[in-house]
């Protein structure tokens, strides 16, 4: 075997994965990506002790990350000797989908129509109405983004990040921590990042927090497989409140607000005493006032007047501390 020096170069994102130098074209990337990666699962599959091919998997998936980041490619392209200063401009998602022959304009106005109608992002309208696959569409809505789009099955998980993150936080926010890539967090998230939720993890780990997008069924999945729901519920419980952040809070708070009082026998009893006192007060005084413009009218006496008012107020009163519940 030769050991001239060529043969000790690393190797570059672009022959990792099987590519021509400085290829421009991200669907190609993708499919010579996937086709890659199938062929060490095959390997890993063949060989499960050999180190070898669950290391290449991650180095093609962190090339995978640079390649399908327009800018972080522009620069590694630049590192090589391409072009400096090359267009990376965002193409809109209507574009990128007429333009790679997704849709027809028709059910792509229908699915613009939906979007405007529900409040939508056109990328969700595409998939909610099934005009086109979600593997299909997704990967395009990452690249108006200009960000990398990578399918979770295809990544290997480091399972030291996860603690990190709260399962109530990756729950609410749809998004699970997959690798440390060049001194930053990997975030996957169907959806970019709040500023505000990018902070705060920025903050948990300790460390600049770069994000892909992937489907919500992948995400979904590691989800349920990192961050059950009894994690989440048992969070909210028990983690002091501003640890989790302020939609756990209000959450956590909500329930604490259900929680039924310890009752004051003594209270409730003076409580109803007053009640029945004022309602019958009251009913007896309206009695009085109705009866009083009668006797004016020479239709009644003042005994009658009284009697009922007295009457009616102690029906009133019992009424009233009858009806306060415990």
């Amino acid at each position: 075997m030769s050991t001239s020096p060529e043969n000790k170069r690393p190797k570059t994102h672009y022959e990792l994965l099987g590519l021509n130098a400085l290829e421009p074209d991200l669907a190609v990337v993708r499919k010579s990506f996937n086709k890659r990666v199938d062929q060490v699962r095959i390997k890993i599959a063949e060989e499960p002790k050999s180190p070898r091919w669950p290391q290449m998997l991650t180095d093609m998936t962190k090339a995978m990350l640079v390649l399908s980041d327009v800018r972080r490619k522009n620069d590694y392209d630049q590192s090589l000797g391409g072009k400096a200063g090359r267009d990376v401009r965002l193409v809109q998602l209507h574009k990128l989908i007429r333009a790679r022959k997704v849709l027809d304009d028709e059910p792509l106005e229908k699915a613009r129509k939906l979007a405007d109608t529900l409040n939508l992002d056109l990328h969700e309208a595409i998939i909610n109405q099934k005009l086109a696959p979600h593997d299909v569409v997704m990967p395009l809505y990452a690249e108006s983004l200009g960000m990398p789009f990578v399918d979770l099955a295809s990544m290997t998980f480091d399972e030291s990040l996860i603690p990190t993150v709260p399962a109530i936080m990756a729950r609410q926010n749809t998004l699970v921590p997959v690798v440390v890539d060049d001194g930053q967090v990997i975030i996957a998230s169907p959806k970019p990042l709040k500023p505000e939720m990018e902070e705060q993890l920025r903050l948990r780990f300790g460390a600049q927090i770069r994000q892909i997008i992937c489907t919500k069924a992948a995400v979904d999945l590691a989800i349920s497989r990192y961050y059950s729901r009894e994690a989440a519920l048992a969070e909210m419980h028990s983690v002091p409140q501003g640890s989790i952040g302020s939609a756990a809070d209000k959450s956590s708070s909500t329930a604490a607000l259900k929680v039924p009082a310890r009752v004051n026998k003594a209270e409730l009893r003076q409580k109803k005493l007053k009640i029945g006192a004022v309602s019958g007060m009251m009913t007896a005084m309206a009695i009085i006032f109705g009866l009083n413009l009668f006797t004016q009218l020479g239709q009644t006496n003042l005994t009658l007047v009284y009697t009922s008012a007295f009457g009616a107020g102690l029906v009133a009163f019992a009424l009233g501390f009858v009806i306060v519940s415990d």
